[in-house]
Formats: C-alpha cells, structure tokens, sequence
C-alpha cells in the first residue's frame, strides 16, 4: 500500500524526522485557520495528495504569499486531474528557507535481494534522472539486515559525494531514523525526496513516500487504518482488485493478471490507452460486476470498458447472468460503451444471453480489439 505524502510524514515524524509544520485541509475555510497557525512569514505552500509525480509539473504544488492567494490556489488544485488521479485533499506547509536539496532513500535491491541505502546531493530530481545523468552523485550501500546499518556506512557515502561536513551528524541521525521506519514498517520503499537543509542548517523532510507490502499490513493496524482512504484498498475488501494506471481512457475488465496485460498491450498498440483495471478472477458474481461498473461508471476519465473474459473453470454463461444481473441492479444506467468478449467453457451460451439482451459480444479478441479501433477512430 502506498501512503499519501501527509500519511508518510506522520509515520516519519512518529520516528524522531524533522517534517515541515503541516496542515491537512479537506476545506478551504481551513486556510484561516492554518495561516493563523504559521504567520505571515511561514505561510505557505499548498501541495495536491495524489498518488504519483510529477505534482509540481502539473500545477499541484504552489507557493502561496497571502490568505487570498491561498484561497484562489485551493480552488484551482481541488479537483484537478494529475495524471489522471483526482485531488481530494490538499496539504498546506510552512513554507521553508531552503540552502540545499538531497535525496535519501532505502528499498530492496533487485540483484543482492537485500535493503540498500540509496543517497544523493542531487536531490528534487527524479532519481532515475539522477542515476542516468548523473551517475556518480548516486550513493548506494547494500545492508546485511543481521548487522543493521552502521553510521560509518553513512557518512562513509557523505564523505565520498562531497556533502558538506556541517549535515553529516544530522543526516546519519535522519537515515538511522528513516531506516528504522523502513524495518518497522516492513516497507519496500521509503524516501525522503528532497531532504532540505535550510539556512539556519536545520535538515527536514520536505516530501516523502512510504510504501509498505500489502501482505503485512495486518501487523500494522496504524498504518492498515490509511486503507479507507484508498479505493484500491476499499474495493479489495469487497473482492475486487483494482488498479489505477494513472491516465487512459479504457476500464478494462479481466479475469487474470496475464490476460490483462495482453489486453493492455494490444490496446496500446492501437494508440490507446487502458485506463484501469479490475481483475475480475475473484469477483465474478452480480454484487462484484456491480461494484466494478460503479468504479468505471464514476471515473469520468473511463470513456470505453472493455470486458475479456477466458474461462476455464468459470462457466461463461454464469459470467453473463451476472454481469446482466448486476447491469439491471443499477440505479443510473450509463452511455459509456461495454466492449465485450467471453470466451472458453460455455462461451456459446454466455454471447447467447448477452445478444439476446441486446449486447455486442464477441468471441474473437481480434475482433473485440477491432471493434475499439472502429470507436476510436470514429472520435477522431
């Protein structure tokens, strides 16, 4: 589960790093009450939460320099589409006198199968930027979990990149820190992006992420009691698995992880581009059609769905009824197109249904795929 910016910094703050004063605000009366707060000198940058980068590109991070620039600012980024993710919640932080930008980092690293240490004086850069540009102002420590990590690691990396002796004691004490959130947290990512040194040599964590493995969630309730706020989350409980691919125009319905991504593909290969996704393997029944159409229905990013389903064990007619079933169970019918193809045990008697309800369906994925290519081009 990946965690908001503002999530991430409290589990950080929990853990002894400096974060910027923040203020989450879900309305825009809160400004008031967040400018009274900060004062004039520290008031303020106004920050989108959404999932993903690139937020200050595309509008969602301003600095703001009175309660009436705040106010117009909030108006602008609520609701906004980033990547095709809609702003909720914005956070509103003191605004900081910043010297120098880092970067700081621990994952798992693919080769050694091990936690790594990853540092950069370049930080506010995308670190693959950093490691494609740059690659000698990319530190990296791999760390032996049965030995921790040692402070000499530390500021032997800091030593070899040229950072200034002054923010040595204070970025080992950060990374030890930030470390311990990664073990406690049993993360698979943790960053500091940029670790700013302002100009009275104060280090703070200007932004963060924290992505901890789903599979152990159950052994954070702190950290499990973010998952309301996430749909992925939500729905996963209701048994359906969805995935949100940041920008497209096709909800694709799948049953099964290789199928999806062939679909994926091929539809990219028509100039296209898949939306979402909502694998279907465990929800394939009237009430998980239902919640998964009021998913594509609602995102008025979705502008085609896409079903393909292969069924082995699943009998496809059964796939039919229901996905009629949950069609006629909801209130408000919808005009974006269902593309549709069934294929496999029963596959017959599944189109059957769906043509005698009045559905195109097809059996072929070529020509399901066709039939997108002819609605895509008709857009045009």
């Amino acid at each position: 589960m990946n965690l908001y910016e503002h999530q991430a910094k409290s589990v950080f703050a929990n853990h002894g790093i400096p974060i910027p004063k923040g203020y989450l605000l879900s309305d825009e009366q809160e400004i008031n009450e967040a400018h009274a707060s900060l004062g004039d000198d520290a008031f303020g940058i106004l920050k989108a939460q959404v999932l993903t980068g690139g937020r200050g590109k595309a509008g969602g991070i301003k600095v703001v320099d009175s309660i009436e620039h705040a106010h117009e600012t909030f108006l602008a980024i609520k609701g906004m589409h980033i990547k095709g993710l809609q702003v909720e919640k914005i956070l509103l932080e003191e605004k900081l006198n910043i010297q120098n930008e880092y970067f700081l980092s621990f994952t798992i690293d693919p080769d050694a199968q091990l936690p790594v240490l990853l540092i950069s004086p370049k930080g506010g850069m995308d670190i693959e930027e950093v490691a494609k540009n740059f690659p000698d102002a990319l530190g990296k420590y791999i760390i032996d979990p049965k030995r921790g990590l040692p402070s000499y690691a530390v500021i032997g990396l800091l030593k070899s990149l040229d950072f200034p002796r002054n923010v040595w004691s204070q970025f080992v004490a950060i990374a030890l820190n930030l470390y311990e959130v990664f073990n406690d947290s049993e993360a698979t990512l943790v960053e500091i992006n940029p670790l700013v040194v302002t100009r009275d040599n104060s280090l703070i964590a200007a932004d963060g992420r924290l992505n901890v493995d789903d599979n152990a969630l159950f052994r954070h309730p702190e950290i499990a009691a973010f998952k309301g706020q996430f749909k992925e989350m939500v729905l996963r409980e209701k048994g359906v698995d969805y995935v949100d691919l940041g920008d497209g125009e096709v909800g694709l319905l799948c049953a099964g992880a290789g199928m999806t991504m062939l679909t994926m593909d091929l539809i990219q290969q028509l100039g296209s581009k898949a939306r979402c996704f909502i694998d279907m393997s465990h929800g394939i029944n009237p009430e998980g059609f239902k919640t998964a159409l009021e998913v594509l229905y609602s995102d008025p990013t979705v502008v085609y769905i896409l079903l393909n389903m292969f069924g082995g064990l699943t009998r496809m007619d059964e796939v039919a009824t229901s996905l009629l079933e949950a069609i006629d169970s909801m209130e408000q019918a919808s005009s974006k197109p269902i593309i549709m193809r069934i294929q496999g045990t029963n596959a017959e008697e599944g189109q059957k249904i769906l043509k005698d309800a009045k559905y195109d369906v097809y059996s072929e994925l070529g020509d399901t795929l066709n039939c997108l290519k002819r609605m895509l081009e008709a857009r045009q």
